[in-house]
């Protein structure tokens, strides 16, 4: 009888242990499910706050494509509307013409714009990087298989670059690489592309043909004190007078290209989304992620 009573016992603890684990697998699966349904949730309400953050720039864009020219290379946006508790939006806005277009070394037709390669070149031997990397870029975006450089050609795209990100395919264009140079370059598909020297940063002045990184300082002291209202202001900098005139087709003093970041945070759920867009609000490049 004891025996029996020994193994009734074995049998219900056996049958409690199971029933307990049962009931703590579906609470787990409960919790896990339920907690999918609001990371779900949150992300779908991050996602359209942050889209409804391109919208609220598209007025202040409107207002700048208005203005004789454009002297701020970033700006953050305030956000005044509520989303709701726990809930962030913050947008930030680029000139994009501030920085150098990669896509500008190759032209429309196909050829080489020389003058823009050398400036890219010389972009690159600013920042301490190898200037050969520039005749590997031009490989990789004309449309002939004529190598400027050892190996250049191999798997080489053939077409303009599409984006920033597309240069880490590459050869030699490594991480190091990419992050000190996306500071100051872009990628866009407009042609004749015009850097707006109220905004360009010094290692991008000093890209131009004949500049000098004592012109380059120059410009910038000039256009902190007054920013260029015009292209031809460019000569008023001490030493610019020549260099000037030979620069008037090729910069601007406002932007035209600007790239909107959106981020948007619901309960520790972020989604950002960055575009470019022109002064028409036509947009060029869009990526959620």
């Amino acid at each position: 009888m004891r025996n029996q009573n020994g193994s009734a016992l074995i049998i219900t603890v056996l049958i409690v242990t199971i029933l307990v684990a049962l009931v703590v697998e579906f609470a787990y699966e409960v919790y896990i499910d339920t907690s999918s349904l609001s990371n779900w949730t949150n992300a779908q309400k991050a996602s359209l706050i942050a889209k409804s953050g391109q919208t609220l720039s598209a007025r202040y864009i409107t207002e700048l494509s208005q203005s004789t020219y454009t002297n701020q290379p970033e700006v953050a946006l305030p956000v005044e509307k509520y989303f709701g508790a726990n809930t962030r939006l913050t947008i930030k806005i680029e000139d994009e013409n501030a920085k150098f277009n990669i896509n500008s070394i190759i032209q429309p037709n196909g050829k080489e714009d020389s003058d823009a390669l050398e400036s890219l070149k010389k972009l690159f031997e600013y920042l301490n990087i190898n200037t050969n990397l520039a005749l590997v870029i031009a490989d990789w975006i004309d449309t002939d298989s004529e190598p400027r450089f050892y190996g250049s050609e191999d798997n080489a795209k053939n077409m303009f670059l599409s984006t920033v990100d597309e240069l880490k395919l590459i050869k030699g264009i490594d991480k190091n690489v990419f992050d000190r140079i996306t500071p100051y370059i872009t990628v866009s598909d407009k042609w004749p592309w015009k850097i707006n020297m109220n905004t360009a940063k010094l290692p991008v002045l000093v890209s131009f043909k004949n500049m000098t990184e004592t012109l380059a300082k120059r410009i910038i002291d000039y256009r902190d004190t007054a920013p260029f209202e015009k292209n031809a202001d460019i000569v008023k900098v001490s030493g610019m007078e020549q260099i000037g005139q030979r620069l008037q087709s090729k910069i601007d003093i406002k932007c035209s290209n600007l790239r909107i970041t959106s981020k948007a945070t619901v309960n520790e759920i972020t989604r950002t989304i960055e575009s470019v867009v022109d002064t028409g609000m036509k947009v060029h490049f869009w990526r959620e992620e």
